[in-house]
């Protein structure tokens, strides 16, 4: 380990507080190395979904639509505005073009095998209202984010355990599950959600036999 005026070197990372000592450092930089792109990934949808739940929702009277979208059934539907972009698809909020139902509508980006088969646009939510429509997509996208960020920390723990079993694996472990969570819930929230799981399990576990 470095010494620094006679005392050993600590090194800090992201979203953790305490400091870890070289060897550490290398086992954790060498698991969140296998796991950093898809962490940018989820970091970058988040920040979108936070400005789309931050938006201004004052529709124009007359709105235009930029695109027209055609579901595999025939069906088609005015795109107004792009709620999210990913990188090989665009998550839409379109309109029929009568009546006043609304939809959020993944449109493919490319043309592909998946496309020829299930056709370029799918509905994934519908109402009578955009925002309505819109906040249960980011509720169900955060979701899903949630669910992606466990898979990075069980992937990143392959490499920890396995390449570095010497080198305090679980304080380790606990520093990229902390930063993976903290990528979707901001600490508070975090916390609330944390808490709430414990209080259904212990719910959960009055009501079973052993």
């Amino acid at each position: 380990m470095l010494k620094r005026n006679g005392e050993f070197v600590r090194h800090e990372v992201p979203g953790y507080p305490a400091r870890f000592t070289d060897a550490e450092l290398a086992s954790y930089n060498a698991a969140f190395a296998i796991i950093e792109r898809d962490y940018k990934q989820i970091e970058n949808v988040k920040s979108q979904l936070d400005r789309l739940a931050k938006s201004n929702w004052e529709m124009e009277t007359n709105p235009r639509p930029f695109d027209t979208v055609s579901t595999r059934d025939g069906t088609q539907w005015k795109a107004y505005g792009i709620l999210v972009n990913l990188p090989k698809s665009d998550v839409l909020l379109c309109r029929k073009p009568e009546g006043g139902e609304w939809a959020v509508i993944q449109q493919l980006k490319t043309n592909g095998a998946y496309a020829e088969t299930h056709g370029k646009a799918a509905v994934l939510l519908t109402g009578n209202d955009p925002r309505e429509v819109s906040n249960e997509y980011i509720g169900q996208a955060e979701h899903t984010l949630r669910f992606m960020a466990r898979n990075l920390t069980a992937k990143a723990q392959e490499v920890v355990w396995e390449k570095y079993p010497d080198s305090n694996p679980s304080r380790v472990m606990r520093a990229i599950s902390e930063r993976c969570a903290l990528a979707v819930d901001n600490p508070n929230a975090l916390q609330q959600r944390q808490e709430q799981s414990i209080d259904q399990g212990i719910k959960k576990s009055r009501g079973m036999s052993i």
